[in-house]
């Protein structure tokens, strides 16, 4: 029912992204500036977006003291219209280190209008900010560079030189009432793509923005912070890995987090390493590539089928991430040839952690119910991909700044993965209880068996080697003795010894392949049957839980005594067979076969076998026959058991 309700969840979940995708395609922000480049503000003011009513272009010198109409011609016969809605998109940073911008903002009310121009510090490492009129910006704190109508304004800039106490770039205006103002803006960009949003508010409507932002953008790094030490706490104390790997996770993603926010910009970075605050938040992306790794391996642990591929690809891509941040240690001169390379490898990183986390998601989900985090993949693969896909076709350009990430719905994420992840654990929790409970039974059914086959033995060496001797001592014992009688008796006495011996053989240090081989070769020895092994599995039996792999060779071994004892028998092949998902160990005799019906109410040895497979959630079933007996030991992959041994 649970697995119904999931896949109905995710149909709904598919047909809302269509939908989404559609209201987005028709009621989507224009693309054309609506009234022409730049705005008119009115009384009713609050806020708006320049982003697609701005010209810009990639290079421009500003003359001073140049006549307002000529600087307006200048502009207009070098800048162009920048269309898209959704940022100011001026091209990777290599090619585009420095751009400028222009709008002109015309006060169209009678009183003093008093604007912020705003936008985000990441991915723009500096802005100027230039008017074209006698209009100046307020009185700016005496270390930010000033030149007469130009304000300047860095990402590492401290919060006490600001304008206003956040990271954002944000410059206050004043607007003449009845005049057209026009500001020039110089941006420089230092790592990735060289965009902005730009937005234009209202003193009061921007003081009220910036109070919300700066509770959401405190909830969002503290929520990160106190889960991820939670996480690491509940996960060294029950000795969760995974809870350990998502504390870790969680842990970086709020460094990447603050590095995002600007709240890193201030750190006393070293002078001889290249770390900054231009390139913190890329550091922390690679790490986040790195730890992301670990924590999914332990989550599709249980769906990968082949292990000896993963890990090495798993390993790899960890080495890059973790080398690429080794490699911001250099000098600074050293970064200047490295930054292109390495953010360049960051975007390819990304997209490969991305593309593995969503393919194994869904092998995870299809092969074993893992569906957690394929959820979260869907919600954040979705949104991404219906924003960015709208913002293709309506732009034909794409945008890297706005994501789903710390940046977009940054709590509900957080939130619902952390809630998912609590779901798993619990059920990890609770079935890892079940799973100690049940080896605590197991084992104590297993030295049970063990006391039952000390005793069989025990009585063995009582009543066949002790007779057996008895017997022999009797022959010599004869006015004429009988040595070779006696000499035979000793021999079936000696071969009765080796029989028991191997019962009592332990060898947990071995795989079962190896064992098996030891074992046929040991019958080999002194036995005149020919016992013949070959493994046609590719050493699939080796991969088994410890306690299936002994339960096998402790039934192969019960199986020989047998056979060597009962069946007459002059061959016996033990064979292999296996795939993915099941594992076949076949042992047939030429024998003369025997009453399994009263072999099994009768024999303790038989009992024990059935007992062994029960404990080990093996099938085994046995064929019979006057030619031979065939016996088959199964097992399915699908089938869980706890990983121990018999001690």
């Amino acid at each position: 029912m649970s697995l119904l309700r999931l896949r109905v969840g995710l149909i709904l979940y598919g047909i809302g992204l269509v939908t989404v995708t559609l209201l987005n395609l028709v009621f989507h922000p224009s693309t054309v500036i609506p009234d022409g480049v730049g705005y008119r503000l009115t009384d009713s003011f609050e806020q708006v977006s320049l982003n697609n009513r701005v010209l810009m272009a990639p290079a421009f010198r500003p003359i001073p003291g140049e006549p307002t109409d000529a600087l307006r011609q200048r502009i207009g016969r070098g800048f162009k219209p920048n269309k898209s809605p959704y940022t100011v998109m001026h091209g990777y940073w290599t090619d585009v280190l420095e751009s400028w911008v222009y709008v002109p903002l015309t006060n169209a009310t009678t009183t003093p209008k008093e604007v912020v121009l705003s936008f985000p510090t990441y991915r723009c490492g500096q802005a100027t900010l230039f008017l074209a009129q006698n209009s100046k910006p307020l009185v700016a704190p005496p270390s930010v560079a000033r030149l007469d109508s130009v304000a300047t304004l860095r990402q590492n800039t401290p919060l006490t030189e600001r304008f206003f106490l956040t990271y954002h770039h944000a410059f206050p205006l004043t607007l003449p009432p009845g005049q057209t103002t026009g500001v020039l803006l110089r941006t420089n960009g230092s790592i990735g793509y060289h965009e902005f949003d730009l937005q234009l508010s209202s003193r009061t409507a921007f003081t009220g923005w910036l109070l919300r932002n700066s509770v959401e953008e405190m909830l969002v790094i503290f929520s990160c912070l106190i889960i991820g030490l939670v996480a690491l706490v509940v996960g060294f104390a029950a000795r969760s890995s995974l809870m350990r790997l998502f504390g870790l996770v969680m842990l970086v993603v709020t460094g990447q987090t603050c590095g995002y926010y600007g709240y890193l910009s201030e750190l006393p970075y070293p002078d001889f390493m290249s770390f900054n605050s231009s390139n913190i938040t890329s550091c922390f992306w690679l790490l986040l590539n790195l730890t992301a790794q670990p924590f999914l391996y332990e989550v599709f642990k249980p769906a990968i089928r082949d292990l000896r591929w993963y890990r090495p690809v798993m390993w790899t891509i960890m080495a890059i991430n973790g080398c690429c941040v080794l490699l911001y240690a250099l000098p600074p001169s050293a970064y200047v040839y490295l930054n292109v390379p390495l953010n360049r490898t960051l975007l390819v990183m990304t997209f490969i952690g991305l593309s593995w986390m969503t393919v194994f998601s869904f092998v995870a989900y299809r092969r074993k119910g893992i569906a957690y985090v394929g959820v979260f993949v869907l919600l954040f693969m979705g949104d991404l991909i219906v924003r960015k896909g709208v913002e293709i076709l309506t732009t034909q350009n794409l945008s890297l700044l706005k994501y789903p990430s710390p940046a977009h719905n940054p709590l509900l994420l957080i939130g619902l993965l952390t809630y998912l992840i609590v779901v798993q654990f619990r059920r990890e929790h609770i079935s890892k209880r079940r799973m100690q409970q049940q080896m605590r039974q197991a084992q104590e059914e297993a030295n049970a068996l063990r006391r039952a086959e000390v005793e069989r033995i025990g009585r063995d060496l009582h009543d066949q080697v002790g007779n057996t001797l008895a017997a022999a001592k009797g022959y010599l014992s004869r006015t004429q003795a009988d040595t070779d009688k006696s000499l035979q008796l000793v021999q079936a006495a000696i071969s009765e010894l080796r029989f028991l011996s191997h019962n009592l053989i332990k060898d947990n240090e071995r795989t079962l392949t190896q064992k098996v081989q030891t074992l046929v070769g040991r019958f080999n020895d002194f036995s005149e049957i020919q016992f013949v092994f070959k493994d046609h599995s590719n050493n699939r039996a080796d991969q088994l839980p410890l306690i299936q792999q002994q339960s096998i060779y402790h039934i192969v071994q019960e199986l020989f005594t047998n056979i060597i004892r009962h069946s007459g028998a002059s061959r016996v092949y033990v064979q292999f067979f296996g795939d993915d998902q099941t594992l076949e160990v076949t042992v047939e005799d030429n024998g003369k076969g025997f009453d399994f019906a009263t072999a099994r109410a009768n024999g303790v040895g038989l009992q024990n076998m059935f007992k062994r497979a029960e404990l080990a959630q093996i099938t085994l079933q046995f064929d019979p026959a006057p030619t031979g007996t065939s016996v088959l030991l199964s097992i399915h992959d699908d089938e869980t058991v706890p990983n121990h041994s018999d001690r």
